[in-house]
Formats: C-alpha cells, structure tokens, sequence
C-alpha cells in the first residue's frame, strides 16, 4: 500500500492536489492502490504533522511525498518527513516528487537553511521525482535516485458529450473571426500575470476583436499569496479590460475542457519558463492548443511550443503571427497533440510502477 503525502487535496483547489488525485486514480487502475494523507487530517502542516506521518505510514510500504512549499503553509517541518520515516517507520521506503524547488520560510533571516532544508529532504529519500531536469540537478542529480517523470494534464480533454465548438464560442460571445486567447491556471506571482496583461494590450492593438478567456479558479487553498497576487490582478482588469476579458471561475472538468477548446491558442507567460511541471502547459496541450509561452524553455517542452524572451512586444508579435498563420497554427497543434501524447496519464503511472518497483525488490 502506497500512501501519499500531499500538502493539498481536492475538494482544495490546487494543482498539487489535481495531479495527486489523478495519479492515484491511474495507479488503480494498474493495481497500486494508495491512501492520502492531507490537511484534512493534519489541519496545518507543523510539527504535529510528522506525528500523523508516522501514525499512519505504518500499513505501508512507500511513502510518497508530494512537495511543494507553498502546498505545505511555506512550513519546513514537512523537510523532515524522509528522515523520520527512514529511523521510525522501518522497511518503508520514501519517494519525494518535487513539484518544484522553491525553499519554506522556516523562520526570519533563516537564509541558506532554507534551500539547505529542501536538499535535506532529497537526501533522505529513497527516489526523487522532478518533471524539469533543471530541478534534478539542482536536487544533486542525475543519479540512480533521481527520476524524471512528466507530470501529466490536470484536465483531459473531455467536453460534455453534445458539445459544439463554435455553438459555444456563441454562447460566449464570440463570433467565428474572433481571436480568443486562452489563460488556463491559478492566479499567482510565477504565472507572469502583468506580462500577460501587457501583451494582451499590445494584441488588441492590432486585432481589436481579440478576448482573453481567463479559465478555472482563481486561488489555491493553500498559499495565502495567491489572494493578494489575484486581488491586485483583479484591480488591474477593473481598470483595463474594456470588456474584453472572459473569466470563466471555478468549472467542473467537462465545463472547463468546453471552454479550452472554445480557444485558438494559449498565452502562459511563466516567470521562469516554460516546464513540464506546469500541468496547466500540459492541460492546454491535451486539449490541442497552441502554446505562445516563456524562456527558458524546459527541454522537455521546448519543441512542442513557441517560446520568447519575457517580453510583451515578443509575446504579442508571437500571438499575432500564429494567429494569421494557419499552416503554422497546425503544425503547433499536432506538436501540442504530441506533446499531451508522451506526457499521458498511463505512461506517468507507468514511469511510477517502474520507480515503486525498483525499491521495492532492492536493498537499501
């Protein structure tokens, strides 16, 4: 029995969370069943947190953290967690999916402890995951223990059954010429929400008919910064939008799949990159869209996007050609479609079976 650790679970609104949920099911359905351990258990991700680890990894064989400092309150007690489940929860082994490398607070002036806490945490666990080689070798990799393993879609592209495309971008109030850009993820500091603004002014300049579909929720239920970061998003579209903006809110999947596909192309302007570990990158891919996005690009996706340097004037010059381009706005949909197609939900459980089975069968 596999037992997670995951900072954020639904109901929580939370790509940790999403992709947690969905890798459980697609284990399942290959024979791993798993338990999860969340806040609704543990409340909040302090040192009382190590003490419902160590109560309930008992009944398994491998513990599998899903780290993500801001999942876990910005807390560095879950840093701990490979450590004791190494010296108290004997012959269990831990793996650690890093969803990215951000450090916890830890405490004022606490400095280099807090990226030392974070590498800390890899060194103690039996395998480490990552979806973006830049973070593996951050981690101290490559090696054996190290593993790089797509992420996979939040979203699979499934719209409700009747759905019509172009039915749809009616009901929306888009005619069949309209250029809808898509902005697909929470509203927080890393999705450049400003760049996307900026370059979104600089794209009605040219093509006044363009709307930016903002779809899915708008905060995590865990990093109390997204609040802030989407409250001042929120003043900025009050004053600059001009009705030209669509946010669509929290939506059921296949709600939120009609809304993707209702897009010409998705604008993600990310603070550092474009990566596989972005499941909003890899939603938008599944359901064939264009991707317009940000360097560096993380080689796992570099061919399958159009990448530029962060900048508005690239970013809306970017969108403007893809699209006048209908050749080049196909080619960048089959390269989305192939991209989604690697990065499947089958082939991350694969990748994971692979990693549960190795330590498993082998000594430590």
């Amino acid at each position: 029995m596999i037992l997670f650790v995951s900072g954020e679970y639904p109901p929580d609104v939370g790509g940790v969370g999403d992709y947690t949920a969905r890798l459980r099911a697609a284990l399942a359905d290959v024979g791993w069943p798993s338990r999860v351990l969340t806040r609704s258990q543990v409340r909040r991700w302090d040192a009382r947190a190590l003490l419902w680890l160590l109560r309930t990894g008992r009944r398994s064989s491998i513990v599998h953290i899903q780290f993500q400092a801001g999942a876990f309150d910005l807390l560095g007690d879950v840093c701990l967690m490979p450590l004791l489940a190494r010296r108290f929860l004997r012959g269990t082994r831990v793996v650690t999916t890093f969803h990215d490398v951000r450090h916890p607070y830890l405490f004022p002036r606490a400095g280099r402890l807090r990226d030392r806490a974070v590498r800390l945490m890899a060194r103690f666990s039996d395998a480490i995951v990552c979806a973006d080689q830049r973070d593996i070798r951050w981690l101290g990799g490559p090696s054996p223990r190290h593993h790089l393993v797509p992420i996979g879609p939040n979203i699979s592209c499934e719209p409700p059954l009747d759905y019509d495309r172009a039915a749809f971008r009616q009901q929306l109030g888009l005619d069949p010429h309209t250029l809808a850009i898509v902005y697909f993820g929470l509203l927080n500091s890393s999705k450049g929400l400003d760049l996307l603004l900026d370059a979104f002014d600089l794209v009605i300049e040219s093509r006044p008919d363009a709307r930016l579909l903002l779809v899915g929720g708008e905060v995590s239920a865990s990093d109390a910064t997204d609040r802030a970061t989407a409250t001042a998003f929120g003043a900025r579209l009050h004053q600059r939008s001009g009705g030209r903006v669509l946010r669509s809110g929290w939506l059921r999947p296949p709600d939120l799949s009609a809304h993707l596909l209702a897009g010409d192309l998705a604008l993600l302007p990310y603070a550092d990159g474009a990566s596989a570990r972005r499941g909003s990158l890899l939603t938008c891919a599944a359901h064939g869209l264009p991707i317009v996005s940000t360097l560096p690009a993380a080689p796992e996706v570099a061919g399958s996007i159009q990448a530029v340097a962060a900048e508005p004037r690239l970013l809306a010059d970017t969108v403007l050609r893809l699209a006048s381009d209908s050749a080049e706005s196909r080619r960048q949909r089959a390269a989305s479609f192939t991209l989604a197609g690697r990065m499947s939900w089958p082939a991350v459980a694969a990748a994971h079976v692979g990693i549960y089975q190795s330590l498993l069968y082998s000594e430590r």
